[in-house]
């Protein structure tokens, strides 16, 4: 009777068996992301400004690597743009070609972003290097 009842619902008792063991393999990053913690609530309660960066169209296949304060925050392909929100508050923007064949150094742009203005740059080549004008 036990081997009928079992054989019967062979496919739920598989799929329930499944699901336990994808639950065991969730990253806890993905976890914690899903909490937002008080930092970041605290980021989109204050006011902003905008951060805005085209990239020039004589980079050739270059992307752009956009880092904000230390964070990965975009890729800027060719004929892309970034346009964003940010924070009030002093920022560091960091732009690096990826690939970066030429050993060029980060070019780091200070930025003291008040509520409400706009900041719009323009990622272009200074030798090796990409800067932001």
């Amino acid at each position: 009777m036990i081997q009928s009842f079992f054989r019967q619902n062979r496919r739920f008792f598989a799929m329930a068996l499944a699901g336990a063991a994808l639950a065991c393999f969730i990253p806890e990053g993905v976890l914690a992301a899903a909490k937002a913690s008080p930092e970041a609530k605290q980021e989109q309660n204050q006011p902003a400004g905008r951060l805005m960066i085209v990239r020039s169209a004589n980079l050739g296949s270059a992307v752009v690597g956009v880092e904000i304060d230390g964070k990965q925050t975009a890729r800027i392909n060719f004929g892309g743009s970034y346009d964003a929100p940010l924070p009030a508050g002093h920022h560091v923007i960091t732009v690096t070609p990826i690939p970066n064949r030429e050993h060029a150094q980060p070019n780091k742009t200070q930025l003291d972003v008040q509520p409400g203005r706009t900041y719009k740059f323009t990622a272009a080549r200074s030798d090796v290097a990409i800067v932001l004008r």
